[in-house]
């Protein structure tokens, strides 16, 4: 995952992302600004493309950064 090249994160980049950070779809959704799990559905099944936010968002998380209301499980 070259994710440090640029903030363009294939669709199997962001999947990947979201299982390594042990996010379901919906928590993905929640703290990447999205309303619901269907438009993660979507980004990772390539129907709809990923915001420049979202993808620098999880480039951040994967780098360590946690909101404070990030989950205590993960």
């Amino acid at each position: 995952m070259a994710l440090l090249s640029g903030f363009d994160l294939s669709p199997d980049e962001i999947k990947a992302a979201r299982k390594k950070l042990g996010l379901s779809q919906e928590q993905m959704a929640l703290y990447t600004g999205y309303a619901s799990k269907f438009r993660i559905s979507e980004i990772e099944r390539g129907v709809k493309p990923a915001s420049a936010a979202c993808c620098r968002l999880i480039v951040a998380y994967l780098a360590g950064y946690r909101p404070a209301d990030w989950p205590s499980t993960c």
